[in-house]
C-alpha cells in the first residue's frame, strides 16, 4: 500500500507534539513490509529519505503548469505565529541550519498573508505535484490539511482519513473560535471517509460540538517518545530544602497555567521554600507573569520562555513534580516526557492522556485546591513520591507505537479493499 500522507510538520521541521506525533508514527508504520508512505508537508527539504519506506518532501517546489493555478486569498484575523514579517523571519532562520537551504524570496513564495492563506496555498501545491502521483490513500494530519486532502479526494476518488488531533474548540477551552478554522474542520468531518482521533475525549467533541456521526470515529490513542530514554532516576530535590514544580506547554486559555499560579500560591502557604517553573511562550505569557505579581508570589514563580527538546530534557530532570492543569487537552503527551525523567505527574480529567495513564494523579482543572492538596502531597510525603515514580516509570513500557501503527495499517487495508 502506497501512502500520501500530508502534514504540516515534522522533526527537525516542527512546532509540537503533533510534528513529534507524525514522526513515531510514520516510523512505526515503516516497519510494515507491504507499506509506502509519502510525507508532504509544507515547507523544509526538497527531499529526505526517513528509510527505504519514508520519503520526506515539502510542498515548496515550483508550480507545475503554474499559469493554470488560481490562488485565492482568504481574509482573516489569525496570523500565523507571531504576524507575517515575524513568521517569515522564524521560518528562514530554522531553514538556513539545514543542509538543503531555501532563501527568504522562496519562502515568501510558499507562504501567504496569514495562516488560512498558507493552507490554501498548500492545498494548491499538494494538488499540482501530486493528482497524477500513485498512491491508495490518503492520510491527513489536522486542520491544515483537510483542503489539499478534499482536493486530492475530489480529483482522484482516493479515500482520505482524518487524523484529528486536536479541534479549533480544544484550543480555545470549547468557548469560541476561528470562524473559519472551525468551518474547514467542519467540511473535513463531513467528507473524510475515515475520522481517526487520538481520544476518546476528541470523539465526544466531534459528536457534540461538531455533530459528526459517531460510525465514521475511530479511536487510536498515541504511543509514547522514542527521543526521549527513560533516565534511572536522576538526582532530584525531594530530599533537598528547596522543592520544584513544572509547568511545561504554551501559555495558553487551553492549557490551563493561571489554574497553575493559584494552585502555587496555595502550596506556598505550607511549602515556602517551593520554587515554581513555567516554560513555554504563549499569547498569555505576559498576563500569566502580571498574574503573579498580582498573587504575590513572583519571587517563587520563574518564567524560562520557549524552550528546545534539550532544555525540556533538563527541566523534567531537575522537578520534583510536574503538574499539567489543561482546560483541554485532546492527548498530552508531555507528561509522558515527565515520568520518563523521573518525575511525577499530575494531569486534568480533561485530557485525552488521562483515559490511558493510569499512575499519575488525576485533577479537574479548575480544582486549584485539588491541585494544590495533590502537590502537597507528593512534596512532602517521600514514601508516595516514591511510588508514583516507580509505577509510572514502569508504565511507560506499555506506551509504544506498535499498537497505534498497527491499528492504522488495518484501518489502510480496510479502506484499500
Amino acid at each position: 500500500m502506497k501512502i500520501l500522507m500530508l502534514g504540516w510538520e515534522f522533526p527537525p521541521f516542527f512546532a509540537g507534539g503533533v510534528g513529534i506525533v507524525c514522526y513515531e508514527l510514520t516510523k512505526s508504520l515503516s516497519t510494515f513490509s507491504d507499506v509506502e508512505i509519502e510525507y508532504v508537508m509544507a515547507y523544509g527539504p526538497k527531499d529526505r529519505k526517513l528509510s527505504e519506506k519514508i520519503n520526506l518532501s515539502s510542498a515548496n517546489k515550483p508550480f507545475k503548469n503554474s499559469k493554470q493555478v488560481n490562488i485565492s486569498k482568504i481574509k482573516s484575523s489569525l496570523y500565523a505565529y507571531e504576524g507575517p514579517s515575524e513568521y517569515l523571519h522564524r521560518f528562514s532562520k530554522i531553514l538556513e541550519s539545514q543542509s538543503n537551504e531555501i532563501d527568504i524570496k522562496s519562502i515568501k513564495e510558499i507562504y501567504g498573508e496569514n495562516l488560512i492563506n498558507e493552507v490554501y496555498l498548500y492545498a494548491q501545491r499538494v494538488l499540482a505535484h501530486y493528482e497524477d502521483f500513485d498512491f491508495d490513500i490518503i492520510h491527513a494530519h489536522d486542520w491544515t490539511t483537510i483542503p489539499a486532502a478534499l482536493l486530492l479526494k475530489e480529483k482522484t476518488g482516493k479515500p482520505v482519513i482524518y487524523h484529528v488531533h486536536i479541534t479549533e474548540l480544544d484550543k480555545t477551552g470549547g468557548v469560541y473560535g476561528n470562524e473559519d478554522v472551525f468551518k474547514i474542520e467542519r467540511n473535513g468531518f463531513l467528507k473524510c471517509d475515515k475520522l481517526v482521533c487520538v481520544s476518546n475525549y476528541v470523539k465526544n467533541r466531534l459528536i457534540n460540538d461538531y455533530k459528526v456521526d459517531a460510525s465514521k470515529i475511530e479511536v487510536i490513542h498515541n504511543g509514547g517518545i522514542s527521543d526521549l530514554e527513560k533516565n534511572n532516576f536522576p538526582s532530584h530535590s525531594i530530599l533537598a530544602d528547596e522543592k520544584v514544580v513544572l509547568f511545561a506547554g504554551r501559555m495558553t486559555l487551553q492549557k490551563g497555567p493561571e489554574y497553575f499560579l493559584k494552585a502555587a500560591k496555595k502550596v506556598l502557604e505550607f511549602e515556602p521554600n517551593t520554587k515554581f517553573i513555567m516554560i513555554g511562550g504563549g499569547d498569555m505569557l505576559a498576563q500569566i507573569i502580571e498574574l503573579a505579581v498580582e498573587l504575590g508570589i513572583s519571587k517563587n514563580v520563574y518564567f524560562h520562555g520557549s524552550y528546545s527538546r534539550e532544555d525540556a530534557k533538563e527541566f523534567y530532570s531537575r522537578a520534583d513534580v510536574f503538574v499539567m492543569p489543561s482546560v483541554s487537552e485532546p492527548f498530552g503527551i508531555v507528561p509522558l516526557e515527565a515520568i520518563a525523567l523521573g518525575t511525577p505527574t499530575i494531569i486534568s480529567k480533561q485530557s485525552g492522556i488521562s483515559e490511558v495513564l493510569q499512575n499519575c494523579l488525576k485533577v479537574d482543572f479548575w480544582d486549584t485546591d485539588d491541585i494544590a492538596h495533590k502537590i502537597l502531597s507528593l512534596l512532602k510525603y517521600k514514601v508516595l513520591h516514591s511510588h508514583m515514580k516507580n509505577l509510572a516509570f514502569n508504565e511507560l513500557d506499555f506506551f509504544h507505537w506498535d499498537k497505534p501503527a498497527r491499528d492504522f495499517y488495518n484501518l489502510y487495508n480496510l479502506l484499500n479493499k
